[in-house]
């Protein structure tokens, strides 16, 4: 699944260039552009209270669709019962990797919910890590890469996702690093087959993050309470699937 505004057509077929010689067929996932929902729309999924009482800044239109761009996938992992779904944002860069991971882990989707397959912008330390062979590693982290590039998504995956999918309160790359609320059995690649384009998604871009009223209290506060969560959860790391 390939997360595309309706409006960027030059990212969709750079999307399925790559995805061809892979022997991938992308299913385009419609993007929701978040300037375009009426006040109805968003108040159905999204509160300014639950918000800052998860996250230090007011999320901007562009945050709030791209979130709503995801649980699209995650409807549709779930309506058409996929065991499992490769999902990506149109920036993405493929790399022959991805077939590799696919294989090497599609027989244990009952055993996964999802799995980060891109970097964000700090390397994050493993607490634990497996080898999948070809010189590809599965990984246990407590702090997930932040970013949502590419992932595969198992069907349980997709229903846990949508029990805590609203209202939205953090921008989705943040929300996804705090697996524990969720009880998602998260892990992490490496190396990446997934690269970030240099030219960035379009899917949030609305507002500059720059001039966004600044909470430092607030934001020091949850950065602490998040770390102590985080701690508190490193019992509820997954096992490793059975391969």
């Amino acid at each position: 699944m390939v997360i595309n505004l309706d409006s960027s057509t030059d990212r969709w077929e750079s999307m399925t260039k790559q995805c061809e010689p892979l022997g991938i067929t992308p299913e385009r996932v419609s993007a929701v552009r978040g300037s375009l929902l009426s006040e109805k729309e968003k108040s159905d999924v999204y509160q300014l209270s639950a918000n800052l009482s998860k996250y230090d800044k007011i999320l901007n239109d562009g945050e709030i669709g791209c979130y709503m761009s995801h649980i699209r996938c995650w409807e549709q992992i779930v309506e058409q019962e996929l065991d499992f779904a490769l999902v990506l944002e149109d920036d993405a860069i493929l790399t022959d990797n991805i077939i590799k991971y696919v294989e090497k882990l599609a027989p244990s989707c009952a055993d996964w919910d999802y799995i980060k397959l891109s970097h964000g912008s700090k390397v994050k330390s493993a607490v634990d890590s497996m080898d999948l062979g070809d010189g590809l590693t599965l990984r246990k982290e407590l702090k997930l890469p932040s970013t949502t590039t590419g992932q595969l998504i198992s069907l349980s995956g997709a229903k846990k996702l949508l029990a805590h999918a609203y209202p939205i309160t953090r921008p989705i790359d943040m929300d996804i690093q705090y697996w524990f609320e969720k009880s998602l059995r998260c892990f992490v690649v490496a190396p990446f087959p997934i690269l970030n384009g240099d030219f960035g998604s379009e899917i949030n871009k609305t507002d500059d993050r720059r001039f966004v009223k600044k909470r430092p209290i607030r934001r020091v506060l949850q950065k602490i309470r998040y770390e102590v969560l985080l701690l508190c959860s490193r019992h509820k790391l997954p096992d490793f699937p059975k391969l």
